[in-house]
């Protein structure tokens, strides 16, 4: 988990271009952010979590699971939240000091980059 710890922000995204998948950098309004607490939990920017997220991390091909050390707040009241079908509870992580992908339940991937 200790490589993933810190701030990421969304660099490129995988898309399928004349058939082939292909790097594309990302363009948005604003940059898109993904902190990593020390027990894997995901957070916002506020330091609170969502309420649907991950429970396992494939690491480098070394299975994570996801359980809280330390008391957790939440973005929202999750007591009426439905995750439901879109929800994804694995996500496939490749990661270096510097470098994150992601591939979650659909088949593209997200690339990241730590914040310095």
């Amino acid at each position: 988990m200790k490589p993933l710890v810190g701030k990421w922000y969304l660099a490129e995204v995988e898309q399928l271009v004349n058939g082939e998948k292909v790097w594309v950098p990302f363009v948005g309004y604003e940059k898109i952010f993904m902190n990593f607490r020390f027990d894997g939990i995901l957070l916002d920017e506020n330091g609170k979590t969502f309420c649907c997220v991950p429970q396992i991390y494939n690491i480098n091909n070394t299975r994570f699971e996801v359980k809280p050390r330390a008391a957790v707040s939440y973005s929202a009241n999750c007591s009426t939240t439905n995750c439901g079908v879109a929800f994804c509870s694995i996500y496939d992580i490749t990661v270096s000091s510097e470098e994150m992908t992601i591939s979650n339940c659909n088949s593209f991937k997200s690339r990241y980059l730590k914040v310095k």
